[in-house]
This record gives structure tokens, C-alpha cells and sequence, in this order.
């Protein structure tokens, strides 16, 4: 079997195409197109926000269904809207919406104040996992680019840049990692990248398979 990158919180997600709603304000097909853009799985985008939408019966301000598709947004794998969407769900919990965005993360709400608490601090941070007592993979990141992936050369040695950022070395090149519970990000570094930084959680680590062009993101056991 074919392994592929991907996070393992959202590995049984529903991906189906579902019909978004029209929302007074609001272009959710440019919302798609954006997800799609940056990099996100739109079929998760679309089944998160549904999911939430249909679990917040008080759901019906455009200004509600806005933050929702945030945090739509950074589950689906947009990394870059983490900030946003960790304030987006607090601005929910604040209007008693804490349903709505745990059905748009695949939680009960009654974990949603927790998760965002534990984010803050943990960027890999997910409740289900807290008493597993061993190892466990994250995330996979990477690939061969002859099917889809950015490298042609095996990943080799790689350094702690900060807390969920990595840089790594692949054939002549230097790559940059960035990556949280949802989603990651994989570019070239510049030609003089910054000094590795305080690598933040020493508990998650980055590890280069032999026989995969494929990083494995792991929380070593507690």
C-alpha cells in the first residue's frame, strides 16, 4: 500500500462533496476555492462546516457561520489560518456556540474550551490523545514527486527550528517544515535560513524513514 501524506486526527473524516448553503455576506464557493488554493482538502472544508452548521441550531448570523468556516479552514489543512481560527473558536464558545464548533472539529462541545486551551501551548494538542500512555504518529509529510510529493531526493538529516518547524535536508537542498495538528506546510528554505530555534515541544519530533520519501511527525510516549 501507497502511504500518503496526511494527519492522523482527521483520518477517518467524512470527504464527501456536499452543497454548502447560501449565506447572506458570504461567497462559500470562494471560501472552497480559497481552502483549495492554500493548500486544504475541500471535501473536509465542505463536511466540517456542514457538520457544524447543522449542530448550532443558533447558528444564523452571517457573522457565525464566518468564524465556523475559519475553523473549517484549519482543520481542513490550512495551516496558515491557525491564529485566526483558534480566535474564531473562542468568539463561539463566548456565544454559546460550543456545539457548532466541536461538530466542526469531530469532538463533543463539551471539549471545545479544553482544546482551544491546549493549543495555546500544544500546537499538536487533541483531547482523545491525552491518556494514550505510548508513542503516536501525527502526521505523515513529504513524498516523491512522481506522485505528487515535493522531493526527488530521499529526506535525510533533520533540525529543530522551533515548535513545529523543522528544517531538512534533502539531497543538495534544504527544506523548511511547518506543521501542526491539522495541517503542514513544506517549502524551500532561503539561502541563509535563520539559526535553529528553541525546538518547543520536545515530545514531537520529525522522523526520516528509510524506506519512505515520507516524514513521520511523532509524539514520543509521556
Amino acid at each position: 500500500m501507497i502511504r500518503r501524506p496526511g494527519h492522523s486526527v482527521n483520518a477517518s473524516a467524512a470527504r464527501e462533496p456536499v452543497s454548502l448553503p447560501a449565506v447572506t455576506g458570504l461567497d462559500l464557493d470562494l471560501a472552497v476555492a480559497n481552502v483549495a488554493r492554500w493548500g486544504g482538502d475541500t471535501g473536509l472544508f465542505g463536511a466540517s462546516l456542514i457538520a457544524g452548521l447543522a449542530a448550532g441550531s443558533r447558528v444564523r448570523e452571517t457573522a457565525a457561520v464566518q468564524e465556523l468556516a475559519a475553523v473549517a479552514a484549519w482543520r481542513a489543512g490550512v495551516i496558515g489560518l491557525r491564529k485566526d481560527a483558534l480566535r474564531a473558536a473562542s468568539s463561539c464558545l463566548d456565544a454559546g456556540l460550543a456545539d457548532a464548533v466541536g461538530a466542526t472539529l469531530g469532538m463533543p462541545g463539551t471539549d471545545v474550551a479544553g482544546f482551544v486551551e491546549g493549543q495555546r501551548t500544544d500546537r499538536f494538542f487533541w483531547p482523545a490523545w491525552q491518556q494514550l500512555g505510548r508513542a503516536y504518529l501525527i502526521a505523515r509529510i513529504g513524498g516523491f514527486a512522481g506522485l505528487g510529493g515535493p522531493w526527488l531526493a530521499h529526506p535525510g538529516d533533520v533540525i529543530a527550528a522551533g515548535e513545529g518547524r523543522w528544517l531538512v535536508e534533502v539531497g543538495e537542498e534544504l527544506w523548511a517544515v511547518d506543521a501542526d495538528l491539522f495541517g503542514h506546510s513544506v517549502s524551500l528554505a532561503g539561502d541563509d535560513p535563520a539559526d535553529a530555534g528553541d525546538p518547543g515541544d520536545r515530545g514531537v519530533r520529525v522522523v526520516s524513514v528509510p524506506t519512505s520519501y515520507l516524514l513521520e511527525v511523532v509524539r514520543e510516549a509521556a
